[in-house]
């Protein structure tokens, strides 16, 4: 999986290029339309949460709710994105894998590129959010982009078996956005989990990207690197998915190409 996708890397940087410059072209708006949508979704949330329904992030250092707020959406923002459009990716490239040998590993790694390439202006954009909030930024933010790669690289490992699963299951198309955003609510990104019971806050431990998103608020919010549960449970996911993508990636390799 991996050496394909170094073999052909030249592929796959050039196409990633030319679809980062025209994917908002003929827009009046263009790029920006990449900071502009997060923004809009965090102020909703921002709005409703913090002045409508009263939750607060329930941070004992004062720290605002939309700083809580953007540090887990953004990153869940992003790896949604990665397996949404990766998931895509070989129904969308189905005419250039027929006709060419180019494999769908390739073609769904690029799409995860595109997602990584929103996602670091996603954290660019974090630490004007944490100044005006009032919260330093101390020497564990730099920790920020290495989280930002294991979130892409698990959003990869899931988005290449579904992307292969939903030339055979179509239905897949429609199922997986549903999922997406009720999969949201399983975290905590819009609430704290600090005062749920134990055994509550162990259960969602096991969320997959559990620990991903809380690594983020740790390093910006709490100024402290990740406890070590937290590096071996990404570590374990990713390499987890991984081998699923491998599996399934190489047995359905055929089919998917007649199919297409």
């Amino acid at each position: 999986m991996f050496k394909n996708l170094y073999i052909y890397r030249r592929y796959l940087i050039g196409t990633f290029w030319t679809e980062l410059r025209y994917r908002y072209a003929g827009t009046i708006l263009g790029f920006f339309w990449v900071v502009i949508t997060p923004l809009l979704e965090v102020l909703i949330y921002a709005v409703v949460f913090s002045q409508i329904v009263s939750i607060r992030s329930g941070g004992e250092k004062g720290v605002s709710y939309t700083l809580f707020l953007t540090s887990g959406l953004f990153p869940f923002i992003a790896f949604s994105q990665s397996i949404s459009r990766g998931m895509d990716a070989i129904k969308a490239n189905a005419i250039y894998m027929r006709r060419s040998l180019v494999p769908s590993e390739v073609f769904v790694f690029k799409e995860v590129l595109l997602s990584g390439f929103s996602f670091f202006i996603y954290l660019f954009l974090l630490i004007p959010i944490s100044l005006i909030a009032g919260n330093p930024i101390t020497w564990q933010t730099l920790l920020m982009p290495v989280f930002a790669v294991f979130l892409l690289i698990l959003g990869f490992g899931m988005s290449l078996p579904l992307a292969n699963l939903r030339i055979l299951f179509p239905d897949l198309g429609e199922i997986i956005p549903v999922i997406m955003q009720l999969w949201r609510w399983t975290l905590p990104i819009m609430f704290t989990d600090k005062n749920f019971p134990a055994l509550l806050r162990r259960l969602m431990s096991l969320n997959p990207p559990y620990y991903f998103i809380r690594s983020f608020r740790d390093v910006l919010i709490e100024h402290s690197a990740p406890p070590v549960e937290a590096w071996v449970s990404m570590g374990l996911w990713i390499i987890f998915f991984l081998i699923i993508a491998q599996v399934i990636s190489g047995q359905l390799r055929k089919e998917v190409k007649d199919l297409l």
